[in-house]
């Protein structure tokens, strides 16, 4: 959903010609969208994993070992830096192919 979100909002952009001004707005739909696909690929959430706990089938469990929350949190702000380079670089390179 985000990326046709993302991939309408560029198409609109570049068909007005306006893909140098309009075309940071199409960063957030991508980086929505990456994130979504990276922490679906790694099970991950950002909220639960920065709270210390994990998603379960019957709800939230904390995890007790500090070991594997750290590794947890750790996965969860690189799966949001990842997304947040990946939906910018692709709005910039958009930006400069105007």
């Amino acid at each position: 959903m985000m990326a046709g979100i993302a991939l309408i909002a560029f198409l609109a952009a570049h068909q007005l010609g306006a893909s140098r001004h309009l075309g940071w707005f199409v960063a957030p739909p991508l980086v929505a969208a990456s994130y979504l696909v990276i922490s679906g690929i790694w099970g991950i959430c950002f909220v639960h994993a920065m709270k210390g706990d994990r998603r379960a089938d019957y709800g939230p469990e904390a995890v007790l070992d500090p070991l594997s929350r750290a590794r947890m949190r750790t996965r969860a702000v690189l799966a949001l830096i990842a997304s947040i380079i990946i939906g910018c670089s692709f709005a910039a390179a958009f930006v400069a192919h105007g």
